[in-house]
Parts: C-alpha cells; sequence; structure tokens
C-alpha cells in the first residue's frame, strides 16, 4: 500500500513539474508559465551555453511578479503538438515594454535564436502587433524545447506566457490597441477643450492643466507603446527615456495647476511643501539627464507627488473650496490608478494583472471630473463677469445722477447770484459753486471713462482750471500744470476740493496787477503722493492768516483729517503749499 502512495504521488508530482505543454487544432490559447521552469541570472552576463547547464525550478503559477530587478529571467518549457497534422502557433507576451526578449528553439541539436524587444524593433515584421510574439511552427506529433529570455533595465519585471492561434493573437491585439485609440482620442478631445477655455478665458490654472493632460496622454503612450508608431524607427532609446520624462513633466504641470486652481498660496506651510516638491521633481529630471538611471526610484517621487495633490485637495475641500471636491474625486481616481501602476512595478498583486486598462480607465475619469471643475470655474467666471459689468453700469449710472445733481445745485447757486446786489455774498457763493463743480467734474469723468476705480488726474485737473478761468475771468495769469501720477476717486475729490480753494485764493490775493504765474505739480515718489500748489505772487503772513482764514484752515483739514497727510506753507516768496499723503 506505502508502494502504491509513493508511485502514486511521484506520477502526480511528475505530471506537475512536468515542462511540456499539449496542444492540438483546438488549442487557441494555452498559458505557458504554469508548466515551465525558471532561472534567474542575477548578473545578466550568463550566455545561452552558460544557461543551459544551470539548475532550473518550477515555477507553478501564470504570472511572473518579480518587480524591478537587474537580472534577466530565463523560461525553459516545452511544446508538444499532439494533432496528426502540422500546426502554427504564437508565443506572445503580454508585456510589451521589455528591452530584450529572446526565444531560443531547438532544432535536431542546435537552437535557433530569435530576437524581438525595444531595443530590436529593426530586427523583425512586428506587422502591426505590439506584444512580441514568436511564430513556431510543430509538425505532426512534433516535439520542441524552448528558451525564452525577458530583460529591461526600464520596466519591471512583469508578465504572462501563452500559446495562440493567430485568429486569438490578432484579435486581442485588435482589442488592446482598439481601447488604446480610443483612449487617446478622448484624451486628445479633452485637450482641445480645455484648449478652448484657456484661450476664452487666459486663466493660467488652465494652462497647466493643458500640459498636465498633454504629459499624462504622453507617458501611457510611451508605457503602453503605442508611442512606437509615431516616432521614427531606431528610436527604441527615445521611447524608453520619453516615459520618465513624460511622467516627471506630468507631476510639475500637476502641481502648478493644483498651486494656481486651489489657491495655494493663501496655505503658506502647505505652499512650501508644495514648491519643495517641485524642486525635488526638476533636481530628479537633471539628474537622470546627467545619465543616473533612477527608474525605481521615480516612483516614490510620483507616489509622493501624487499622495500630497490627494491631501492638499482633500485639505482644500475641508476649507470649504468650491472647486476642491472634483479635485478630490478626479485625483482619488488618478492616485488608484498610479497605485495600481506602482504595485505592478514593485511586483505585488493588482487589479491590472486583470483587467489590464485600469490606469487608462483611471487617468481619462480623472480628466473627466478635472474638466467639469474648470467648466464649472468657468461658469462661475462668467457669472462673475456679468456681475461685474452690470455694477459697472449701474455705478456709471449713478455718477451720471450725482454729476447730474451737482449741476443742478449750481444752476440753483447761479440763480441765486443773479438776484443778489451782495458783493461779498456773491464772491462767497461763487467760491461755494466751485467746490461744487470739482465735485460734479469727477462724476463726469467717471461716467465718461471705463475705469472706475482711478481717475484721468491731470484731465480732471485741467477741466477744474478751466472752469475757474471762466469764472475769474482771468487771463494774464498762467497756470502750470504737470501730473505724473494717478489718484483714485476719493483722493481726487479732495484734491479737486483743495485746488479749488488754493488757486481760487490766488486770483483773489497774489496778484494785485492781474498778472503772474500759478504752478501745480503732482508726483509720487516713494509710495507717496506729492501735491504742490504755488504762485509767484505777494504772498502773505501765514502764522497771523492761519486762525482767520476758513479756506486756509479748510484745506488744512482736509490733507490731515481726509487724506492723512501733511501740509506745509512757505508764504516767504510768493506762496507755496506743498502736501504729502
Amino acid at each position: 500500500m506505502l508502494i502504491k502512495i509513493i508511485l502514486l504521488t511521484s506520477l502526480m508530482l511528475s505530471a506537475l513539474y512536468s515542462s511540456v505543454i499539449h496542444v492540438n487544432e483546438k488549442s487557441i490559447n494555452i498559458s505557458v508559465l504554469e508548466n515551465s521552469y525558471m532561472y534567474i541570472d542575477e548578473s545578466s552576463t550568463l550566455n545561452f551555453k552558460d544557461i543551459q547547464k544551470k539548475d532550473f525550478k518550477p515555477f507553478l503559477v501564470d504570472y511572473v511578479r518579480l518587480g524591478y530587478i537587474d537580472a534577466t529571467l530565463w523560461t525553459k518549457f516545452s511544446i508538444k503538438n499532439d494533432s496528426p497534422q502540422d500546426m502554427t502557433r504564437y508565443i506572445s507576451i503580454s508585456n510589451p515594454t521589455f528591452d530584450t526578449v529572446e526565444l531560443y528553439t531547438k532544432i535536431q541539436k542546435k537552437y535557433k535564436k530569435e530576437s524581438q524587444g525595444l531595443w530590436h524593433l529593426n530586427q523583425y515584421k512586428r506587422n502591426n502587433i505590439l506584444h512580441p510574439s514568436f511564430k513556431v511552427e510543430f509538425k505532426a506529433h512534433e516535439m520542441k524545447e524552448f528558451y525564452y529570455k525577458t530583460h529591461s533595465i526600464d520596466s519591471a519585471h512583469y508578465f504572462k506566457l501563452h500559446i495562440k492561434d493567430i485568429n486569438t493573437l490578432y484579435e486581442d491585439e485588435f482589442s488592446y490597441q482598439l481601447i488604446l485609440s480610443m483612449f487617446f482620442g478622448a484624451m486628445l478631445a479633452l485637450v482641445l477643450y480645455n484648449v478652448f477655455i484657456y484661450f476664452f478665458t487666459r486663466e493660467l490654472s488652465y494652462l497647466y492643466y493643458i500640459l498636465y493632460i498633454l504629459f499624462t496622454t504622453l507617458y501611457y503612450a510611451s508605457y503602453s507603446i503605442m508611442l512606437d508608431y509615431i516616432l521614427p524607427e531606431n528610436s527604441n532609446m527615445i521611447d524608453i527615456f520619453m516615459d520618465f520624462y513624460s511622467l516627471a513633466l506630468a507631476n510639475i504641470a500637476a502641481l502648478l495647476f493644483i498651486k494656481v486652481f486651489l489657491n495655494i498660496k493663501q496655505y503658506k506651510r502647505h505652499n512650501i511643501i508644495i514648491n519643495m516638491i517641485l524642486v525635488l521633481n526638476i533636481m530628479h529630471i537633471l539628474i537622470y539627464i546627467n545619465g543616473s538611471y533612477l527608474i525605481e526610484y521615480s516612483l516614490y517621487i510620483i507616489l509622493v507627488t501624487f499622495v500630497f495633490i490627494l491631501y492638499i485637495s482633500a485639505f482644500s475641500f475641508y476649507k470649504k473650496n468650491p472647486q476642491a471636491k472634483y479635485i478630490l474625486i478626479g485625483w482619488s481616481f488618478n492616485f488608484s490608478g498610479v497605485l495600481m501602476i506602482s504595485l505592478q512595478q514593485y511586483g505585488l498583486p493588482n487589479i491590472i494583472d486583470y483587467f489590464p486598462h485600469f490606469c487608462a480607465l483611471t487617468i481619462f475619469m480623472e480628466a473627466i471630473l478635472f474638466s467639469v471643475a474648470l467648466s464649472s470655474k468657468l461658469n462661475t467666471t462668467k457669472a462673475l463677469q456679468k456681475a461685474v459689468k452690470t455694477n459697472k453700469i449701474l455705478t456709471r449710472e449713478l455718477h451720471h445722477r450725482v454729476k447730474n445733481n451737482m449741476q443742478f445745485i449750481i444752476l440753483m447757486y447761479r440763480l441765486k447770484l443773479d438776484s443778489l446786489n451782495n458783493k461779498d455774498v456773491e464772491q462767497k457763493l461763487r467760491e461755494s459753486e466751485g467746490a461744487v463743480q470739482a465735485i460734479s467734474k469727477t462724476h463726469e469723468i467717471l461716467y465718461n471713462q471705463n475705469d472706475l476705480e482711478n481717475i484721468d488726474t491731470q484731465g480732471y485737473f485741467t477741466n477744474l482750471i478751466d472752469e475757474l478761468e471762466k469764472s475769474f475771468n482771468t487771463t494774464k495769469i498762467k497756470i502750470y500744470l504737470e501730473v505724473k501720477d494717478t489718484l483714485d476717486v476719493q483722493n481726487s475729490i479732495h484734491c479737486g476740493i483743495i485746488l479749488n480753494e488754493l488757486i481760487t485764493n490766488s486770483f483773489k490775493y497774489a496778484f494785485k496787477d492781474g498778472e503772474g504765474v500759478i504752478s501745480i505739480k503732482l508726483i509720487k515718489k516713494d509710495k507717496k503722493h506729492i501735491f504742490t500748489v504755488e504762485d509767484n505772487g505777494e504772498g502773505f503772513d501765514y502764522e497771523q492768516k492761519q486762525h482767520d482764514s476758513f479756506g486756509l484752515s479748510f484745506v488744512e483739514t482736509i490733507v490731515v483729517d481726509e487724506l492723512g497727510g501733511t501740509i506745509l506753507f512757505d508764504t516767504s516768496d510768493g506762496t507755496k503749499v506743498k502736501m504729502n499723503f
């Protein structure tokens, strides 16, 4: 009984570890790895003769997950044609990113070598197939032994190996390329959509997002080997390096987009961190350009970047940022795709093993949600622009009505002046009319211009001076105006009233013979406005007049209390009033 158990166990083990794979005319897609043996050349220096002498171990599973290894994997297996007819099959690998894939086929006592992979694209006809696939032919009941070599410096070791008939091979390849073509078409459509929005809004966040989509799409084109259709022949090294650069640049564009779109500058500590991660990505690119091949460590930086963006999106959502919810959901999709790629690259179980296009789906979902977020912001921007436009119209109308009311007050003054015989009262009313005119002119100018915050100070002062010259009928007093500064509305009104008061005083008291010069100057120095009004008249005793003159006290009060500045009177040679505010 014991002998029977031992024999039965031996038969089971021999069958389990048998490297012979049986195929017939009904075999259209058979897994190879669980019926194969494996040897890892840690140094990647052994030739084929050396490998034949090595001790291969049974593999037993249908999926290789070795992650990043600086080694060469050798797989040994045998295939037997159980059919009475000749047969053609294809040995196809699921990972198209290997630098070198070689098949050694035993024909009689010699081995025939065939090479494929990214470093050997010019050595074989691809026939529009992205995955390395070797054609093998069997005679009736023939068995052949194979050695399968895989090696890569920029891709992790993960793959399945199948024996397929030609129909299954092309059906699988067609499905793979069709899904990728649809993905790239959709991504390019999103790029064009966001380009249109950018030209419409000119917002920097849209430009960064466009760059992010472009670099992400370029990365996935390289990752899926679709980029080989675009690049010229013998450009496989460009494709290899493009894989890294496009992903690093996508990281930088994503960080800049998040920084602007979520206004991270308002959070000082987070802004410092995002700047540090930006510098880290840039330094990584520079090191890579220098020739240091750090593809394994690139994923760590990518993961750090993606985790931080996910965190800052959640933080902004917590801070009630209305756009953050789209970014948070979209980036969660994106992060899950990157996480699965990372697990795949490090040789750990992941969703991509069972759903190869999971990453493409997450990228597309993220792009859709981000575009929705940008569209939402565009609608907000449109509403804001409409509100601003409406507000401008209402404000201009308000200025128009205020100006009309001021003109009505001036008209009332003039009607009163016509019925008065008291020259002193008449003079006081004219001076009051000048002050009202100064305010009215401000609103008139604001009504006629688009900028409702600042005023054309040169034109404003010129209009006031013209009105005063007409009012006092002066022809021999020359007025020189120099304006090299711009005032806001409120300061313009205050300075207009001051100018009206000081020029009126000059017209009345400075020039007894009716001739003279008044100089007016407004400049900006050290972030302060310097407003100077002077004449070459007779001057006066400021110490005596400052308490008796309501006009001078009024000017001083406006400068100190309303403008928050200082005023200096110099009456030693003419009159000079200098105001800083």
